[in-house]
């Protein structure tokens, strides 16, 4: 048997029962074929050993584990407990000890039913346990009160000590001399030859019990043998080695704040090893507290006002220094359990001058919103925020950890969940490093008498009005006075009424719906219109409050199927006599949402490659709050038979573009180095477009070609040198978008001026300004510049500042988010209907 599994042993002598008796809630079910336990020593001073099951708890249930029959001959020192379940949820929320009856109560504090691994490492004394024991087995029957049980078999064995082995001193070992004589004894070994022990010397008789020597090893170190009196070498002999374990132990500083943590370093030249841990002044509740949060923590001993850590877990163990553990200078007495090895460290704990602050003194925000806040944290990394209070009767509190160290959690507070008991209301902002859990479980109040919104008792959503904010460094709550202990700073969240106010359309170039990182990058590449080409994107921007809670931008069923009072639907605006409107198919594979939640927006894109729309049709894009046709409105914040909605129209076509031809319905361009063509699309602005110039005239064939983006008022504007072609040679002109042919028409090449078009951007060519030449004539006119960020033409959308339009080298349209926001408030939008 390994040393590990030495000190991983329990004697179970007898039956050992474990009965599970449910505490809180009906679905407790212990899964009798999964228990196991380690095999077990005998004569050991203190040895540990894992009983391993699984349960299944209800959401708040409590299980009372019970380990019954341990002879009185083994002292139970100390029990502990780990679990593995998905959520974490499991916890220990009582541990007793009584005549060698073992009981731990193991809640499920989570919200779900949830089935989990349940670990209860177990330290005893088993000294009093003799050699007559090895090599036995006993069965416990784990078991539970509807009669399911399965029996376990464990075996009993040495803490051995092989041939060449090494021991530490203070172990006690058992040697198997089933091979010797009956006379044994230890002899040292003084000197070798050549390997072989040439000169030992008689330390004790041994006496031998079912084939096993015992040896106590406080007084040895060196190497020694036990051997039958007929020689000191091969097979009548044991030889093994006594080595001094070596321990030091430190703190990773010497000083510690209270509510922070530090790390207690342990060195040996032993591998794996367990260790008592002790200081005056602590009791075995305020060491739990320390150190019960490490992978590392075994168990507690409550009657020597110590606990156990396992030091081959890891060689620096995390200490958390809580409020509850009061400042001064503390000992802490380290010793391994099974050997002589002890040491001691020093640590000063430093009264906290912790300061927690809310980043603003006023949050304000609208029902069914989310609300983001900031917490400064100064000499602390722990803190709790409370919100709400006895006058509003609700009362929920998080735990935030400030795990990067830069004195600041950032985290959210879902107003719409905040009354689902199922669902925490608080989450940490984007790629926060923090860490954030509920904690209004863990509220410590004399009568638990909690105000009647804790853990989410609320019938309905939080309402309108003035909520407390706090800070502080302790879970305890004066029900009575609704005072937070170590309260720290206050702060007021202002929830007013939700609103819809107006909704708006505008394109994209066509891309995948989720393509965009969030609603920002997205605002740089829309363009006002109310006409949609068809494989591009249609992008729907919503003006609404309180939407920000309820809408998730991960889940677009959250907004299409109205599931939570919240709608957003696009259908035929007139689907012609004695006919239903369509309604287009959206899901996640076509549709994407994005919120701006700081001017309380959202945007839905659809990419309509993947939607069946019809050309030349008329769609009405509908966001709707409520049902006016329910008899209970399907979200608290509309009343019965009542609806909030707005509605815009556009129109579905398939691309094309607009040239402005001559009497001879071709389409002119100048015999220029820089000759200009400019002409219109109904693409959304950034479209790539290839635009081709052909002729296969004998005299004059040439071939041109430029690809260019569309620009916000859907313009396409290029150049070509053709100047080496002659005036009157005709060719083709042809307007690809991807794959497909938007325009194909007849062209001619024509003076350097212009001829056609007033420089509108109506199919206009002309030479383009700046080479030299003065331009006159009636029919001639100065091509316009467009400066970017800058209207070219009466109700065209304003490109955001510094973004390059019509460009020929990649240049995008778009708005800005602040562009974009007034752009939508100078739209005409219909009224809010409240039926």
């Amino acid at each position: 048997m390994s040393e590990t599994n030495n000190l991983r042993a329990l004697l179970m002598a007898a039956l050992v029962v474990m009965s599970v008796f449910a505490g809180v809630g009906t679905v407790s079910a212990l899964d009798t074929g999964s228990a196991s336990a380690d095999p077990v020593a005998v004569g050991q001073d203190t040895a540990t050993q894992d009983v391993t099951f699984s349960t299944t708890l209800d959401a708040d249930e409590t299980e009372t584990i019970t380990i019954s029959g341990i002879p009185s001959a083994v002292d139970v020192l100390g029990v502990g407990a780990s679990f593995e379940n998905e959520n974490g949820s499991f916890a220990v929320t009582d541990t007793n000890i009584d005549n060698g009856e073992v009981t731990v109560d193991i809640t499920n504090e989570g919200n779900a039913t949830e089935t989990g691994n349940v670990t209860l490492a177990l330290v005893h004394d088993t000294s009093d346990l003799g050699l007559d024991l090895i090599g036995d087995s006993v069965n416990f029957t784990v078991s539970n009160e509807a009669g399911e049980n399965t029996t376990v078999p464990v075996a009993l064995e040495a803490n051995a000590a092989g041939d060449n082995d090494v021991i530490f001193q203070g172990q006690t070992v058992q040697v198997d001399v089933s091979g010797l004589n009956d006379s044994l004894t230890l002899r040292e070994v003084d000197e070798r030859d050549g390997g072989e022990i040439s000169q030992s010397s008689f330390v004790e008789q041994l006496s031998a019990e079912n084939g096993y020597v015992e040896i106590d090893t406080d007084d040895l170190e060196g190497d020694y043998v036990v051997s039958d009196g007929t020689g000191v070498n091969g097979a009548n002999a044991v030889e093994f080695e006594v080595a001094v374990q070596s321990l030091t132990a430190n703190w990773s500083e010497d000083s510690v704040t209270q509510g922070d943590s530090e790390d207690l370093e342990l060195e040996s030249g032993r591998s794996d090893y367990i260790v008592e841990v002790s200081a005056d002044g602590l009791d075995a509740d305020d060491l739990e507290t320390i150190f019960g949060d490490s992978d590392a923590f075994v168990g507690t001993n409550d009657e020597d006002d110590s606990v156990y850590l396992d030091a081959g877990e890891q060689d620096e163990i995390p200490a958390d220094f809580g409020d509850d553990i009061d400042a001064g200078d503390y000992e802490f007495d380290v010793e391994v359990t099974d050997t002589t090895a002890s040491d001691s460290a020093s640590i000063a704990v430093e009264e906290s001058d912790a300061d927690v602050n809310f980043a603003d003194s006023v949050y304000t925000e609208q029902v069914g919103d989310v609300v983001e806040m900031s917490v400064n944290m100064e000499d602390r990394d722990e803190a709790y925020v409370y919100v709400g209070g006895d006058d509003v009767n609700y009362l929920e509190v998080v735990k935030l950890t400030d795990d990067d160290d830069d004195g600041m959690v950032n985290f959210t507070f879902n107003t719409y969940t905040a009354n689902e008991s199922n669902v925490n209301p608080f989450e940490l902002v984007e790629d926060s490093d923090d860490e954030l859990e509920l904690a209004t479980g863990d509220v410590e109040t004399e009568d638990n008498g909690l105000p009647g919104a804790v853990d989410g008792t609320l019938s309905e959503r939080l309402e309108t009005g003035d909520y407390d904010l706090r800070t502080s460094t302790s879970l305890d709550y004066n029900v009575e006075d609704d005072e937070v202990e170590d309260e720290q700073d206050v702060a007021t969240l202002d929830l007013g009424e939700r609103n819809t106010s107006g909704i708006a359309t505008w394109t994209a170039a066509s891309g995948n719906a989720d393509e965009f990182d969030d609603a920002q990058e997205l605002l740089e590449n829309v363009n006002e219109s109310n006409v949609v080409a068809i494989g591009d994107r249609l992008v729907v921007q919503v003006n609404a409050s309180g939407t920000s809670g309820v809408i998730d931008e991960d889940n677009v069923d959250s907004l299409l199927n109205g599931d939570e009072g919240m709608q957003f639907t696009v259908e035929e605006a007139d689907a012609g006599a004695n006919a239903d409107s369509s309604e287009l198919d959206l899901d996640s594979s076509n549709t994407a949402i994005y919120q701006n939640e700081s001017s309380d927006q959202f945007f839905v894109v659809v990419d309509t490659r993947n939607v069946d729309v019809d050309d030349d049709t008329e769609y009405d894009a509908t966001f709707t709050v409520g049902d006016e046709d329910a008899d209970t409105s399907p979200i608290d914040y509309v009343d019965d038979e009542e609806e909030e909605s707005v509605s815009t129209t556009f129109t579905a076509e398939e691309p094309d573009a607009t040239l402005d031809l001559n009497d001879d319905d071709q389409f002119e361009v100048a015999q220029s180095q820089n000759a200009q063509v400019e002409f219109d699309t109904n693409l959304a602005g950034g479209s790539e477009v290839v635009v081709r110039l052909r002729s296969s005239a004998s005299n004059s064939a040439f071939l041109l070609s430029n690809t260019v983006e569309t620009d916000g008022n859907g313009t396409v504007m290029t150049t070509f040198d053709t100047s080496d072609v002659e005036v009157g040679t005709e060719f083709d002109m042809v307007v690809r978008s991807g794959s497909d042919e938007i325009a194909s028409e007849d062209g001619i090449i024509v003076e350097g001026q212009n001829m056609t078009g007033t420089g509108t951007g109506e199919g206009t060519m002309s030479e383009t300004p700046g080479t030299g030449t003065e331009m006159t004539g009636t029919e001639m006119s100065e091509t316009p510049t467009e400066t970017p960020g800058e209207t070219t033409s009466e109700g065209s959308a304003t490109p955001s500042e510094g973004t390059t339009t019509g460009s020929t080298d990649g240049g995008t349209p778009g708005f800005g988010v602040v562009v974009a926001v007034t752009a939508l408030l100078a739209a005409a939008l219909l009224a809010v209907r409240r039926d």
